[in-house]
């Protein structure tokens, strides 16, 4: 073939299951074991994607908590470049979490200067080992993102002023919610049986904020994909 097909991988983990998918569209998925090594767990997944060219195909990792830790850093007086930023948060995530990471193990969703900023934070080891395991498998490796990076990167440099993001898998969501134009909050909840919407009402009441729009992304379904729900009645929705 002239021009061979190019397929691009993505490899979610989250707390309970690694998942294997293709676009959207999900193809394998196992649970997860911890007695087991990520290395070895990742090999299962991966050998499969053998392919006739080397490095032709690729993969990216998309990682949820507890694999990447979520932090609102506020805006200080005085941070002037994106290093000092990362300064700051990395001095935050050490008081608030006992996380230790590299600055440069530390990205930001959406920062815009002089506001709040919504930052996730990686452990280098990790990130070192889901590189190799790429490499076991000749993959070309296109690096680390989250669920809400992918998420927001669908709202292009425009994101709603006010809103409410929810990203949740069969028993844990993590949320980040927006105000005024402003990142607010950002916090993890151990979900109950029920209704995403009935999550989401929580998590609204939770922040002390008057309804928001909802954005959520179900990470533990075959298609992982944005969906807007409505707010509770009676509130109006932003055009």
């Amino acid at each position: 073939m002239l021009f061979p097909r190019t397929d691009r991988w993505r490899c979610q983990l989250q707390r309970h299951h690694i998942q294997l998918y293709q676009g959207n569209r999900l193809q394998e998925q196992q649970s997860w074991q911890p007695d087991m090594p990520l290395a070895e767990q990742l090999d299962h997944m991966l050998s499969p994607l053998h392919c006739r060219l080397p490095w032709q195909n690729s993969i990216g990792f998309e990682l949820d908590t507890p694999h990447i830790s979520y932090l609102l850093t506020p805006w200080s007086q005085g941070i002037v470049t994106p290093a000092e930023l990362r300064q700051y948060t990395r001095k935050l995530l050490a008081e608030q979490h006992g996380t230790a990471v590299q600055d440069n193990m530390i990205s930001f969703i959406g920062p815009h200067y002089g506001a709040n900023a919504f930052a996730a934070a990686l452990d280098p080891s990790l990130f070192n080992e889901l590189k190799a395991a790429a490499k076991r498998h000749r993959l070309r490796f296109r690096g680390c993102s989250t669920p809400f990076s992918r998420m927001l990167g669908m709202f292009g440099n425009t994101l709603p002023s006010k809103a409410l993001f929810a990203c949740i898998s069969k028993d844990e969501g993590n949320f980040a919610a927006r105000y005024q134009g402003r990142w607010h909050s950002i916090f993890s909840l151990n979900l109950p049986t029920g209704e995403s919407v009935r999550h989401l009402d929580i998590a609204n009441l939770l922040v002390g904020l008057p309804p928001l729009e909802r954005y959520v992304m179900h990470t533990q379904q075959e298609t992982s994909i944005l969906k807007k729900q409505l707010p509770p009645a009676g509130t109006k929705l932003l055009s």
